[in-house]
């Protein structure tokens, strides 16, 4: 289904994902690495996916095209608070 979204109606998808390999998940439903991230499933992690969300959105609303910078603040955390 998110092929066919993608090949008829030029749909993106973004993959979220906490406690698992967002990567390698999405890979297996077609979503591209640069439109999936792993995050921390807690007040800070939530929070900054749905602030990075959301600038996405408003990128592709204004006839932008979304592209790996939209992650990478969410990444920069993930890491960081991974090493602790």
């Amino acid at each position: 289904m998110i092929q066919h979204q993608k090949a008829m109606y030029g749909w993106d998808f973004i993959f979220l994902g906490a406690n698992i390999d967002a990567i390698a998940t999405a890979a297996q439903f077609g979503i591209e690495e640069d439109f999936a991230v792993d995050y921390h499933a807690d007040n800070s992690g939530t929070k900054l996916n749905y602030e990075s969300i959301s600038e996405a959105v408003i990128k592709l609303r204004s006839g932008k095209e979304i592209d790996r910078r939209w992650k990478k603040g969410i990444e920069r955390d993930y890491q960081h608070r991974s090493q602790k």
